[in-house]
């Protein structure tokens, strides 16, 4: 006779703690991946140093509002912005547009979403030292590159007045993903997790996450922390409408022009509604470079003439 192994038929509450394990398990995992993420962005920036493989050089900007003053980028890399920050081109659409308006010396800019500071500093030329410059810029790696920019200018320095919160919709706290690749470019969209973002979320599974600080515009005006802006230059990767929500106040009663991009089908929706309903008109700007994913808007209230006058008073 053949041996025959009987093997018991486990019961189900075997089966239910072999689950659960599974369950924590994965769990487990999971945290523990979400470590190991934030851990290699936080060191990755520093690595690659070491291995030579970043290598931002100073260089003077050829053309444009920043001509002649200097900025720490990277020409080795693929991202196209850099080449056209040293050649003065980028986003010049906005300061073409700004040419409809004359001078703005003396004005008072915000900067929201402000990279490492070329706008910044490009307004700063712009607004005289009479004038003043706010920049927001919450990630932190944007914001190291940024304050070496400023530090090479000296006397644009004096004019920017740098925040490191997220504008929003509400004063506190809020999670937000972000990169560590400056040089690559990625570092350029982070974003709160709230926002609507303008690429699929495997666009963004290596960023890190972390909590950060936010503040309503309304509230920081209302607190004396800031001046008042007579233009504003948006760019939050998907987070234009809670930077507009936390602004009703300052949109209705100093009707500032605004420069925005859009990230998002859905939130050009939003956008238009919220700017449409306090009286502002919209046109859109650069549209040969527009995407379906992304454009950029010239928002100005319908109660201002096109004149340095009206705008900036």
């Amino acid at each position: 006779e053949k041996n025959v192994t009987i093997r018991n038929k486990p019961n189900d509450l075997s089966c239910k703690n072999n689950l659960l394990n599974i369950t924590r398990y994965i769990r487990k995992m999971k945290t523990l991946l979400a470590v190991l993420n934030n851990y290699f962005h936080l060191t990755r920036p520093q690595r690659a140093k070491k291995e030579g493989t970043i290598n931002p050089q100073w260089v003077k900007v050829l053309a444009g509002p920043l001509q002649g003053h200097h900025l720490l980028i990277n020409l080795h890399s693929p991202a196209s912005w850099h080449r056209e920050m040293k050649e003065g081109q980028y986003d010049s659409f906005i300061y073409e547009a700004l040419n409809r308006y004359g001078s703005i010396e003396s004005a008072t800019v915000w900067d929201i979403g402000a990279h490492i500071g070329y706008h910044s500093l490009a307004f700063a030329t712009l607004v005289g030292q009479s004038g003043h410059v706010v920049a927001f810029e919450p990630n932190p790696y944007n914001v190291d590159r940024f304050r070496n920019n400023v530090k090479k200018n000296p006397k644009l320095a004096e004019q920017i007045t740098l925040m490191t919160c997220a504008l929003s919709d509400a004063d506190g706290e809020a999670s937000f993903l972000f990169s560590a690749e400056v040089d690559d470019g990625r570092s350029t969209g982070s974003h709160l997790e709230e926002a609507l973002v303008p690429e699929s979320a495997a666009a963004y599974r290596t960023f890190g996450q972390t909590s950060i600080p936010t503040a309503k515009a309304d509230t920081l005006l209302r607190d004396g922390r800031v001046p008042l802006p007579s233009i504003m230059k948006i760019d939050v990767e998907g987070a234009e409408r809670l930077v507009l929500e936390g602004a009703v106040e300052l949109l209705s009663t100093q009707k500032p022009l605004l420069f925005v991009e859009v990230h998002n089908i859905t939130m050009m929706f939003h956008v238009q509604e919220l700017l449409y309903s306090l009286g502002y008109t919209m046109e859109l700007l650069d549209a040969e470079h527009s995407s379906l994913s992304r454009c950029f808007v010239l928002a100005e209230h319908h109660g201002h003439r096109q004149t340095p006058e009206a705008i900036f008073a």
